[in-house]
């Protein structure tokens, strides 16, 4: 009896609060077998920076935006008109969400399963992470390299052709970690693609290198020329933005993905 009453009052709570996180598509989004690339606050801000060039030069339409009663409640504002934090947008096979909001830390599971749920539901062929790797010697490299991990056998075989270097050991740490978890949980194919960044600073040339190896991936076209002739506006523009996403990563132990586990040999 008392099982049963439990049951009706969860089903009943269910209905009052409704479901944690969902996507709203504003526009019907045709999805089958394009490719979702996720840019959000990170190592070097490596993947907004990314995404917002990408959605620029693609000219790319917004379609939805995730809403959630986890997430600040926060407005965007672009050209004068009110946005979602946490936006969908569209061109043909390729989907980007993104967001300038750091996404609070009881928030990213179920974030990132819903984006994981949503993605197996539209026939999306591969989700792609866009992130930054924390480098030491980031102010001695001209040219960031980028690496990348494939969750399946499949999503590995075209970083190879691609010539994208294997990230071959280590730890992923924090949102990209439980979107990739969730995506091989739920048997969506993902990739993840990490350029070496600065940890403090937004790195807009971090973000070309992973925009060039996108051209490469996906046989896109996107120049990266104007990104870094803005590098120093966008670093001076995206610090409070950095600064927050800081605070979250030294929440995370963002640090662990330069150690090596001690298990592997």
């Amino acid at each position: 009896m008392l099982a049963s009453l439990f049951i009706l009052k969860f089903r009943w709570f269910l209905l009052e609060v409704g479901e944690p996180v969902k996507i709203v598509e504003t526009v019907k989004v045709k999805a089958d077998g394009a490719k979702l690339l996720v840019g959000i606050p990170d190592v070097g801000l490596v993947g907004v920076i990314a995404a917002s060039h990408i959605v620029q030069s693609l000219k790319m339409v917004e379609t939805g935006y995730l809403d959630s009663d986890e997430i600040p409640p926060v407005v965007v504002i672009h050209d004068n008109e009110p946005k979602s934090p946490i936006r969908i947008y569209n061109s043909e096979k390729l989907i980007v969400l993104t967001t300038e909001i750091v996404l609070p830390s009881q928030a990213i599971l179920t974030i990132s399963r819903s984006i994981t749920k949503w993605a197996k539901e539209k026939g999306i062929n591969t989700v792609i992470g866009l992130t930054g790797l924390a480098s030491p010697s980031r102010l001695e490299i001209e040219k960031p390299s980028v690496y990348g991990i494939g969750s399946t056998p499949q999503a590995r075989e075209l970083l190879t052709k691609a010539g994208i270097k294997a990230f071959d050991e280590g730890l992923l740490v924090g949102t990209y970690a439980t979107l990739l978890r969730e995506c091989m949980r739920a048997k969506q194919p993902n990739i993840t693609l990490l350029a070496e960044a600065h940890l403090q600073f937004p790195d807009p040339g971090a973000s070309a290198s992973i925009i060039e190896t996108l051209n490469a991936l996906l046989n896109l076209n996107i120049g990266v020329g104007e990104l870094l002739d803005k590098a120093e506006e966008i670093r001076v523009k995206a610090r409070e933005l950095m600064k927050r996403t800081q605070e979250q990563l030294r929440s995370l132990r963002k640090v662990q993905e330069q150690e090596l586990p001690s298990i592997y040999v």
